[in-house]
């Protein structure tokens, strides 16, 4: 029998679990004596016992993360519950959570994703013949790998809209095959054979809506701080032009009612048809009726074609 000097490899608690290939599970200690005495075993397979003052906490490569090149480590805790215990937890969590502002939402987008789950080195869940303490073992982790990764802070306690990009068109409205137009020193929006292009600020919004009620968007008259803006006036909502920084139209929040009243939501439908409606009046589309002037109106008090409009780049 050969004997070979390797007290600097292994230590108390390394579990012999392999040889040449061939699992030691059903193997019993006079088997596994009568083989190593042959001397014919080219291979050993050993699981070694970690312990926590000999872990290194490995730097996460570069961007693995966050775009902003910054290393951080996140740590993730999974339980399973069934799901009835799960609908009881979410009742009682509702019920303690009203009125209470809820904390922001950590979005984490992972592409060509791998999962693997690390078990303590040297804690077989069975094995015959030892008996490896449970307290000499690493904790239990799930490591997840991604090629590339994205991470979004979503705030979940006021609504956002962020611009996301402009695009230059003129806006036709499909009944009257006019386009929507401004009048220099007057604040109604009207229509006119003649086009004028308009900026259409495209948002990327955070709130959760009931309904789909289309793109956020803001409508600007090209080269200029003209927007279009939706305002109360008694019972009704009168559309008008309104000069405004549009620094400060970058990002809107839901309960700025000041900067919101700028937004529409843009919504196609199959034939690419348009309707905007305000964001912060639902229910009022602007639309053109018989005479040249733009207006805001309920959607069901008028034909439907009245709210249609083409955008043509």
């Amino acid at each position: 029998m050969i004997l070979w000097n390797l007290t600097n490899d292994f230590r108390t608690g390394d579990h012999l679990i392999g040889m040449d290939g061939i699992s030691l599970d059903n193997f019993t200690p006079e088997d596994l004596a009568r083989s190593l005495s042959e001397g014919n075993i080219s291979k050993l397979t050993v699981q070694k016992t970690t312990r926590q003052k000999d872990q290194i906490e490995e730097e996460p490569p570069q961007g693995a993360i966050f775009d902003s090149e910054e290393f951080t480590v996140m740590s993730f805790s999974w339980k399973m519950k069934r799901e009835k215990e799960l609908e009881q937890h979410q009742n009682i969590k509702n019920e303690v959570n009203k009125g209470v502002e809820t904390s922001d939402l950590l979005v984490i987008k992972m592409r060509k994703t791998t999962v693997s789950v690390m078990i303590g080195r040297g804690c077989p869940s069975k094995s015959k013949g030892m008996d490896i303490p449970r307290t000499s073992c690493a904790v239990e982790e799930i490591v997840l790998v991604a090629e590339s990764s994205n991470v979004t802070l979503v705030p979940r306690g006021d609504g956002m809209f962020r611009l996301e990009k402009l695009s230059e068109v003129f806006i036709e409205h499909k009944p009257s095959h006019r386009y929507l137009k401004r009048i220099c020193s007057k604040t109604g929006l009207y229509t006119s054979p003649n086009p004028e292009k308009v900026t259409i600020y495209y948002y990327k919004s955070n709130i959760m809506e009931k309904t789909y009620r289309g793109m956020p968007v803001a409508l600007n008259f090209t080269n200029s701080n003209c927007f279009l803006k939706c305002c109360k006036e008694g019972e009704d909502v009168v559309l008008q032009i309104e000069t405004y920084e549009k620094s400060s139209l970058r990002q809107i929040s839901k309960s700025d009612d000041n900067a919101l009243a700028f937004v529409f939501y843009m919504k196609a439908d199959r034939t690419k048809l348009r309707k905007f409606e305000s964001a912060l009046y639902e229910g009022w589309f602007i639309c053109v009726q018989e005479s040249t002037k733009a207006e805001v109106e309920p959607l069901n008090d008028m034909r439907e074609e009245m709210f249609l409009f083409i955008i043509q780049k």
